[in-house]
């Protein structure tokens, strides 16, 4: 006897019974739950899963801890470099197992996720700053402290409270994140990533119902539903066939990923995701009509006008906290941002070569832009084209007369 025999078999007299109605709700609304929110629900916590998220913060965290930072004593239009003691803990270490990489990096993936980064600033006897310790922003939330309600923030964890003077804080935009301001978007990318995995989990099957005329118990009901789960649901059901018996039907009322545009919908989310953190799809190797000009073109786009308000800010916040009054008068920490606006070789090259030839820098000084090479003997001379004339002299149609000198 088959299982739709077993399960369909009347040995026994049929007793007239109250036709028994099932509750479906509750399933329902769970499965409508887990797909609107749930499962798929996107927020600062679980933000990074997303391959795209990740890609866009890793990118942007990664470029500015990669970038040199300097501070320069300004004179009017003359900068000097220092080598001041702060110079040490924004380049190499600022903190004890910690180096500058890390600090950045982190800082500023937590302010891209959580909206704002800190790090707690260490001081001497006499307010100097000695290093800079990362504080985990996830732990953070806003308070007050003390009768004139001064901002501060508390960290659960720690069990401490920090004023802000006492932190060093990278801010995103408005110091929101983007994962609590985007959450729809970045949910609705979640969910396309879920149903292409449900999809493939279950052998590319799409779900439906099985229709029969016959009313089944409660008992016949799980036998026919575990049975049907086992034997053609996952990796071990998806190239069986499936036999129906006694009248039973089997419609399909799922949505395969081709009539739902699985592929153009994840592809635009990520597009959506790289205007959220303002990187260019080719930066995270997204765009594949790309060619080498237009790349070029979007990584200078990158560094104008993503990494360039992102590193004002931060060296703002350096000037603010990390100096004394006296030396932010005339003490400034710049980014060094030329690397990632270089163009190709040959272009570099006939730049600085125009400005060589123009005398607006020197040997050295394109030797150092250029590869960071060392300087050469006679290469600080400012060199000057000698068929250049000045317009007077041009206008008068000729070379002025030189006065003579008076004969010995």
């Amino acid at each position: 006897m088959g299982f739709f025999d077993r399960l369909f078999s009347r040995n026994e007299p049929p007793q007239k019974t109250t036709p028994e109605v099932r509750n479906y709700s509750a399933s329902v609304a769970g499965s409508l739950g887990a797909l609107l929110g749930g499962a798929n629900k996107v927020n600062a916590s679980n933000v990074l899963e997303s391959s795209v998220v990740r890609a866009c913060v890793q990118k942007v965290a990664q470029t500015v801890a990669s970038l040199d930072v300097d501070l320069f004593k300004v004179d009017g239009l003359k900068q000097t470099r220092l080598f001041h003691p702060l110079t040490r803990l924004l380049k190499v270490s600022p903190f004890e197992g910690f180096t500058a990489f890390e600090l950045w990096e982190k800082l500023i993936s937590d302010s891209l996720v959580y909206g704002q980064g800190f790090a707690f600033i260490h001081r001497d006897n006499t307010a100097r700053v000695i290093g800079l310790e990362y504080l985990d922003a996830s732990d953070a939330s806003p308070t007050t402290v003390g009768e004139d309600e001064r901002p501060a923030f508390l960290f659960k964890e720690l069990d401490d409270v920090f004023l802000l003077d006492e932190l060093f804080i990278v801010r995103s935009f408005r110091s929101v994140s983007s994962a609590d301001l985007h959450t729809d978007a970045l949910s609705l990318s979640k969910a396309a990533e879920n149903f292409g995995l449900s999809f493939f989990e279950n052998g590319g099957n799409v779900s439906g119902v099985i229709t029969t005329d016959h009313s089944l118990t409660e008992e016949q009901f799980n036998r026919l539903n575990f049975a049907w789960h086992s034997r053609n649901h996952g990796k071990q059901g998806q190239h069986s066939t499936a036999i129906l018996e006694h009248g039973m039907k089997y419609d399909r009322i799922g949505t395969n990923p081709e009539a739902s545009q699985l592929t153009q919908v994840r592809k635009y989310q990520a597009e959506e995701i790289c205007r959220i953190y303002g990187v260019p799809p080719a930066i995270i190797g997204l765009d594949t009509n790309v060619t080498f000009s237009n790349v070029e073109q979007q990584g200078i786009f990158f560094a104008t006008y993503t990494i360039q308000p992102l590193i004002r800010s931060i060296e703002q916040e350096i000037t603010v906290k990390l100096l004394t009054e006296k030396e932010a008068q005339n003490i400034e920490a710049r980014f060094n941002i030329s690397s990632l606006l270089r163009a190709d070789a040959k272009t570099r090259g006939e730049y600085f070569s125009a400005l060589i030839r123009d005398g607006i820098v020197t040997i050295n000084e394109a030797r150092e832009k250029l590869e960071n090479l060392n300087p050469v003997e006679g290469g600080d001379t400012h060199f000057v084209p000698v068929n250049l004339a000045p317009l007077d002299v041009m206008r008068e149609g000729g070379t002025k007369e030189k006065p003579e000198q008076d004969e010995q």
